[in-house]
């Protein structure tokens, strides 16, 4: 506990110094829509930059956390997104001593054994490891990247004051039913260590060159050294070509981005294997506009069931077939609490509608935008969706921010549809057909595939005498609620009404005084009030009190910001 208590106070001190908490004077108060002034931007800017600044003095932990936030531009003021996407290659690098040191603990023998030459500048410092250009003995260039010491120490002290926070967002946030904080933060974690064990990282690149074997993909991975590395130090082929975000007037743009559509959508559906951090930092450009992918720290994966799942959760989007997408919405997601499937189906029909006519198809469809407003939907309904869906979606998100930097006009579901009917007719094994009878064909296929499962779940809990019905009805909810108010309220009367007897003996004959009043009774009158306070308190206080709303709370923000 004293590690976190300590870590809070430098975070405290962190904000005050930056001056923080003068967004809390600057906020807004009125609840009308107001226009937002040139002045009023540039607090924002300013604002913006004090909280990167703020991200990167706390150290790797809250880099990685800010990482996260550049991608979720949605869930940030204006400004915000843009300013945090600073912190992905602009860490201070590592001192000399600390780099010597960092190289002699990873690698087995000496540098100068090692490579022929290494040059102690980083090509890029990052807030887990920093990247150097090197020569092996057999004149190979090569990238090695040296992880910075102590790191695991920090982030682990750093998880633990975030979990405690997780605590206390589910016991104030109505939304963390659905988004479970401590759940997010055991992943959060998990992805953590896992890119901090660079084995790990060069399994997964492995894992990536072994899908590219036998194909002409659109992207290709470095040649991992296993001889040149070790949990700490990834030694890897050097990949040359110009960064996403460095692209001159002679690229062409439109080009690189089919490449990115076509390698995302391979990973994502045909090998089910993605990197969860696609951020151009990232990503090099070759000269035939393929992709060199260098960062495998944070990987997705994704079953074969779950790729099934997504090919047809696309394919209903790009049709706005609001049933079909309703149901597999309530089909992968996990309901906190009963509802009408069907409202659910006219509340994403209602927002098909916002995003244009039917007509439109597959070619017009806003991916990102219109896939966090079906995850906010979702979550309005009580449906908690599996987190590797919400990887899948951050993901989504960065890579389609991507493409739309390199060209706005670029339909991205209609340049897949090749891939996807592909993959459609793999799991229909049909001729071709009409978006009607495409239609059709999803919902008798939701529809056969889950009555057999579902049937055969309840004859057997009713043969093996697990069948459970559940009525609900919120008048038992009400007085179930009553009678543990009404149990504690006689439990606390009782000890309270003990506590009054007692003192009232005592008060007879107890001579003890302070300024003419008996010490003890006085003490037990007193918690004896307090107790029954207490009690009737909770009683009628409790049922009156509500968690915030966090995701009404940001709405709010954003309308009064716009």
């Amino acid at each position: 506990m004293a590690s976190w208590v300590g870590r809070l106070r430098q975070i405290t001190a962190v904000l005050a110094r930056h001056g923080l908490d003068h967004y809390l004077h600057d906020r807004p108060h009125s609840r009308a829509p107001t226009a937002q002034t040139a002045d009023g931007a540039r607090k924002q800017a300013a604002m913006a930059r004090r909280f990167r600044a703020v991200l990167e003095e706390l150290g790797p932990t809250f880099i990685k956390f800010g990482q996260v936030l550049s991608t979720r531009g949605d869930l940030l003021p204006p400004g915000f997104a843009a300013a945090l996407a600073g912190l992905q290659d602009h860490v201070a690098p590592l001192a000399a001593g600390e780099l010597a040191a960092a190289l002699s603990a990873g690698l087995p023998r000496p540098v100068e054994a090692l490579f022929a030459d290494f040059e102690p500048q980083p090509l890029a410092s990052a807030s887990i490891a920093q990247v150097h250009r090197a020569k092996t003995h057999a004149g190979e260039i090569v990238a090695v990247k040296v992880q910075r010491p102590h790191i695991r120490g920090k982030i682990l002290s750093d998880l633990d004051l975030l979990r405690v926070l997780a605590q206390l967002a589910e016991a104030i946030i109505d939304e963390s039913g659905m988004v479970t904080p401590r759940g997010v933060v055991d992943e959060f974690e998990g992805a953590l260590l896992g890119e901090l064990n660079f084995t790990h990282e060069a399994q997964q690149i492995g894992r990536f060159a072994a899908n590219l074997q036998g194909t002409s993909r659109s992207y290709v991975v470095p040649k991992v050294y296993t001889a040149l590395s070790s949990a700490t130090i990834l030694t890897m082929e050097m990949m040359q070509g110009t960064r996403l975000h460095d692209l001159g007037a002679h690229h062409d743009r439109r080009a690189i981005a089919r490449s990115v559509v076509h390698a995302a959508f391979d990973q994502l559906l045909v090998d089910g294997l993605f990197p969860a951090d696609p951020h151009p930092g990232n990503c090099f450009v070759r000269d035939d506009n393929t992709l060199a992918l260098i960062d495998f720290g944070s990987v997705g994966e994704v079953s074969y069931a779950m790729r099934e799942t997504l090919v047809v959760l696309i394919v209903s989007i790009g049709l706005r077939d609001a049933s079909s997408v309703a149901r597999m919405l309530y089909r992968v997601g996990v309901a906190q609490a009963r509802f009408s499937i069907h409202q659910l189906r006219d509340a994403v029909a209602t927002l098909f509608h916002r995003y244009g006519q039917p007509e439109h198809g597959l070619a017009q469809v806003a991916g990102a935008q219109l896939l966090r407003e079906l995850f906010e939907l979702a979550a309005r309904f009580g449906l908690r969706l599996p987190s590797e869906y919400a990887l899948v979606a951050r993901a989504a998100m960065t890579v389609e921010g991507v493409i739309r930097e390199l060209d706005p006009e670029l339909e991205v579901l209609a340049l897949a549809q090749p891939l996807i009917k592909q993959l459609l007719e793999g799991q229909f094994a049909l001729p071709e057909v009409g978006q009607s009878a495409l239609r059709n064909v999803l919902r008798a296929r939701d529809v056969a595939r889950d009555l057999p499962l579902t049937a055969s779940q309840i004859l057997m809990d009713l043969q093996s005498g697990k069948l459970r019905l559940q009525v609900e009805n919120d008048r038992l909810d009400t007085i179930a609620r009553n009678i543990d108010a009404l149990g504690l309220i006689v439990f606390m009367g009782l000890v309270a009404g003990g506590a009054v007897t007692g003192s009232l003996f005592i008060l007879a004959r107890y001579e003890w005084t302070f300024h003419g009043l008996p010490v003890v009774p006085v003490l037990a009158l007193y918690g004896a009030s307090m107790l029954f306070g207490a009690a009737l308190g909770r009683a009628l206080v409790a049922p009156r009190l509500h968690k915030v709303s966090l995701g009404r709370w940001l709405s709010r923000r954003r309308r009064l910001q716009t």
